[in-house]
Formats: C-alpha cells, structure tokens, sequence
C-alpha cells in the first residue's frame, strides 16, 4: 500500500508544475499577442514616422520567431492545431526507440563500475556514517527504529505458520544430524584437553564431601545394619553399622585422594580407555550411529516434541516481545551504545574506516557491474510501458517550462535580428 504522505506530496507537486507550465506559456503565448498588436500599430503609423518601420520590422521577425519556436516545441509532443504534419509529435511516435536509448544512455554512462567507485570513493561513506551518529537524535532515532523493526520481527514469529515452519526446520536439522559422530568428535576434544579428568575430580570432590556429613553417614549406618541382621541379636546393630559406615567413608575418602593425586591411577586410565572405545564406536559403528539417528527422529516425530518446542517458541517470543515494547528495552539500549562505538571507532581507526569504505565502493561496483544492463532494460521497459498521453504530460510537466522560455527567446531575438535586418536595409539604400 502506498503511503497517503507521499500520495499527498506528489499530488501537490504535480500541481506545483501545472502551475508553472501555465504561467510560462501564458508569457510567451502574451509576448506573441503583443507582437501582433505591435506589428498591427507600427503599421498603422508607418509613414507618421521612421522609427515605426524599426517597431514593425522587431514585430514581424518577433512574430515569425515566436510562431516558429511554438511549432518546435508543440512539434515534441503532438501535432500542431491537430493537423498531422509529418515529423510531429516526435516523441509518442518514437516513444520506443526513445525509450531504449535512454535506458542504454542511462546504463552506458551513469551505471559503470568505475563512475560508481570514483563517486563512493569521493563520498567517504565511513565519514559519513560517523558525523550522522554524531547527533545524539541520530542515535536516538537509530535505536527507536531498531526497537519498532524487533517489534515487526516479533509480530511474524508469532504467526503459528512461521512457528510451524521453525519447528519443521528444526525437525528435519535434527533428524538429518550424525549425532554420533559428532558426539564422538566432541569427546575426542574433551579427552585431549583432559577435560574428562577434570570432571572426574569434581565429581570425587563432591561424592567425598557428601560422604563426610553426618545424614548421609546416618543413612550408610541404617543401610548397613539391615544388612547385618545377626547383630540384632547381641543389640550391636546400631553401633556395628555406625563403625561400618565411619570404616567404608574413610576407605572410599581415601581412594578419592589417591585418585585425584595420582595423574596415572588406574581409576583414570580406565576411563581413558573405555572413553576412547566409546568415541571409536561413536564415530565408526554404523549400525550404532544408525540406530541414534533413527532414535532422535523417532523423538522429534513425539507429539511431545511439538509441544515441548511450541511452548519455548512462545515463552522467546513472549520474553522478547516484553523487552523491545519497553521505552528502556534492552535492544534499544544496546543498538544505542553499539551506534556510539562504532562513531567513535570509525573516527579514531583509520584501518576500520578504510576498511568500510573499500567494502562500500567494492559492493557497489559489483552491483552495478552485475545489474546494469537490467537496470537500464528496466528504465526502457518501463517508459515503453507508458501511455502516449501520460508520457508527453510527464515529460512536458518536467521539461515543458524550459521549452517554453525557448519561445520567449525566440520573440526576442527573432524582434532583434528584424531590427538589424531594418536597419541593414536602410543603410544599403
């Protein structure tokens, strides 16, 4: 839909040229008038006195001049008085050669890669970009717009045929996925970096520390004497499970601290090796990695999956929805601080300015290299496009006030060279 604002602007403007194009012919359609008054008066007193023959000479060639000068210009767009006079209304009937040259002339000499670059170049877009974030409006209005677009984004992503299509996508991403293979890969990594040991010290730590409080102590002590039920019998049960629970903790507790102290305990090189077969299996058992793809697109086919992601599609569009409807949103804040940072960079970095501006005239010249011949097919196309009538009062709107001043010349120089030709022919007798 077209914006009223702009209907409105351009109505206004096109009666702005209307205007315009009447005054201007209304003057020299006038100036011919009042060459024919003149030219009638000069004879009526030619013999009273010789300066009439001068008034009636800059009267005839003014009226020729102007005569000939409104056939040329009328000539452009239609047939003078209607009559169809060959080599008139030059521009319907060559509407479509004059379109292709236009479109050629446009493409050949404002669309090469070269004039595009060397005009960027001049620009300086970096420059640019940085005195317009200067304004502290310009930033202002930067982050608003941001905010209103999220606000837009938000509007979409809300719509269930967009979140239908996401969860789609992210069906199939996850079904066509080795997830095996990519699984082994990442605990190759974490077994070359060790990281896998590291876990496993942290998992001593905390098992160890558990162990040492009194309620877990309790439960071993309760569990275990359960188990030695023959100690009921000599009222020991209570007190063998406490001595067997503080016995088993210390053991374990001390295990603990050989394995977190030894680099090369056996504990550590079992895990290395069973963690090693895993990723060989992971990465190389086909009917395993058969068999995990086929589990997690089973999983993503679940009723429980589209439920589960529809419920996090809405709480992300609900969460983000909240944020950007705020006048202190946390995007508008960051868009804000980013447009500052990048003002600042770009006035004290040298390297990145440049950097911006090549990036700018390359993209440029790349474009117009690759589109311009549809440019220019495009700008033919669409003045063929055109109605006759529409065209010449487009033209005429744009073009039509300078042609007419051409015809306010013409009355005066052509009233001028019949003053010289008078004043000629008295001369030479």
């Amino acid at each position: 839909m077209t914006d009223p604002v702009y209907l409105e602007r351009e109505r206004l403007l096109l009666a702005a040229k209307r205007q315009k194009l009447r005054q201007a012919r209304t003057l020299a359609t006038g100036l011919l008038i009042a060459a024919l008054l003149l030219f009638l008066l000069a004879q009526r007193f030619e013999d009273a006195h010789p300066v009439w023959g001068y008034v009636s000479a800059f009267a005839e060639a003014a009226m020729v001049g102007a005569l000939a000068d409104w056939f040329a210009v009328t000539a452009l767009f239609r047939h003078p008085l209607g009559i169809p006079i060959p080599h008139t209304a030059i521009i319907p009937k060559n509407k479509v050669r004059i379109a292709d040259s236009l479109g050629g002339f446009i493409e050949t000499h404002f669309l090469s890669a070269e004039q595009v670059a060397a005009r960027i170049e001049a620009f300086n877009p970096a420059r640019r970009i940085a005195a317009w974030l200067s304004r502290p409006s310009h930033v202002e209005e930067l982050a608003a717009q941001s905010q209103q677009l999220a606000q837009y984004l938000m509007t979409l992503l809300d719509a269930p045929h967009v979140r239908d299509a996401a969860r789609r996508v992210m069906r199939d991403m996850l079904s066509e996925l080795d997830w095996a293979r990519h699984g082994g890969e990442l605990l190759g990594v974490l077994l070359a970096e060790r990281q896998h040991q590291q876990l496993l010290d942290i998992v001593l730590a905390k098992v160890a520390e558990r162990l040492e409080r009194p309620d877990v102590q309790t439960l071993l002590s309760g569990m275990i004497a359960q188990e030695l039920s023959y100690l009921r019998w000599m009222a020991l049960d209570e007190a063998g499970g406490r001595f067997v629970a503080r016995k088993l903790v210390a053991a374990v507790s001390h295990e603990f601290e050989r394995v977190r102290d030894d680099d090369n305990h056996a504990l550590r090189r079992l895990i290395d090796t069973e963690l090693d077969a895993l990723i060989l299996r992971l990465q190389h058992d086909e009917p395993l990695r058969a068999r995990t793809r086929a589990w997690v697109a089973e999983l993503a086919q679940a009723p429980s999956f589209e439920r589960q992601f529809n419920g996090l599609w809405q709480g992300m569009v609900d969460v983000l929805r909240a944020d950007f409807s705020k006048p202190e949103s946390l995007l508008r804040s960051k868009v804000a601080s980013a447009a500052r940072r990048l003002r600042d960079q770009l006035r004290e970095d040298a390297q990145l300015a440049g950097w911006v501006n090549r990036s700018v005239r390359d993209a440029a010249a790349r474009a117009v290299s690759r589109y311009r011949e549809q440019i220019g097919r495009f700008i033919a196309d669409q003045l063929k496009g055109w109605d006759d009538a529409v065209m010449v009062e487009r033209l005429e709107l744009n073009v039509g006030v300078d042609l007419q001043f051409i015809r306010i010349n013409g009355t005066l120089v052509g009233g001028l060279i019949g003053v010289l030709l008078h004043l000629a022919q008295h001369h030479l007798g």
